[in-house]
């Protein structure tokens, strides 16, 4: 919703007049909807981050 230009107020009124409660069963807030909205892109960058490959190089390796 917030992509297609609705902002955070208007998200926690449509959510709560839906019946959705938070994680801990209270209404939503726009502070709130925004906090999760912000650990969701936090969160995707790190799975991103951590799924990346990076090529392998050795160079000059020698075992004496």
């Amino acid at each position: 919703m917030h992509k297609e230009g609705m902002g955070y107020r208007r998200i926690s009124d449509f959510l709560n007049r839906s019946g959705i409660k938070t994680h801990t069963n209270k209404i939503w807030s726009n502070s709130k909807v925004h906090s999760n909205l912000k650990r969701m892109q936090e969160r995707k960058e790190r799975i991103t981050f951590k799924n990346k490959t990076y090529p392998t190089t050795i160079k000059k390796f020698r075992i004496r």
